[in-house]
């Protein structure tokens, strides 16, 4: 009688394992399947003198970077990057203004979706990327950045990670000519 439910127990149990197989592809989040797979080039010192090993990024490179390591619920969408002059970066995107803890004023004023426009400044620690808010702009008024600094510790988080998702250990970083410098161990 075993014999007769054998071969349906077995079939049973390989789709139940081709399933949980499927699953785990689909939902492992190193890489999203909906971003584009990039990598970050390496090269050598920008002068003769400095034999370090540097990576350097454009804004371009730098939002790719961030956005494959964003959770898929992060109140920001459409994220563009670009580095200024002074050596910070300008971040815009479209935010659902409820996703920050806003003054009940502005909250009622702001539609669903509206631009965020901010200004952070890039640093590192330990080995850890780190931004730090310098201007918040939401749908033109004007805010407090503090509001900010949540998305900007989840922003620079996933920068860190897809540096060492690259196999990248930070050792400095530095912003010049709107690009910004990774020094490697």
């Amino acid at each position: 009688m075993l014999r007769k439910y054998l071969p349906s127990v077995c079939m049973f149990v390989c789709l139940l394992l081709c399933v949980l197989l499927i699953g785990r592809v689909v939902l492992h989040n190193d890489i999203p399947l909906h971003m584009p797979r990039t990598t970050v080039q390496r090269v050598s010192g920008r002068d003769t003198e400095q034999d370090t090993r540097q990576i350097t990024l454009d804004g371009g490179a730098l939002t790719t970077l961030i956005s494959r390591q964003l959770p898929f619920d992060f109140p920001l969408t459409n994220l563009n990057i670009q580095l200024t002059e002074q050596g910070s970066a300008c971040f815009t995107a479209d935010i659902d203004p409820n996703a920050l803890e806003l003054p009940r004023a502005a909250s009622i004023l702001l539609p669903n979706t509206c631009k965020l426009t901010a200004v952070v400044s890039i640093g590192y620690q330990e080995g850890s990327i780190i931004l730090h808010p310098q201007t918040l702009e939401i749908g033109g008024l004007i805010l407090p950045h503090s509001l900010l600094e949540p998305v900007c510790d989840t922003l620079a988080e996933a920068a860190t990670d897809g540096l060492r998702a690259q196999g990248i250990s930070l050792q400095s970083l530095s912003i010049e000519n709107e690009i910004l410098y990774i020094n490697l161990d």
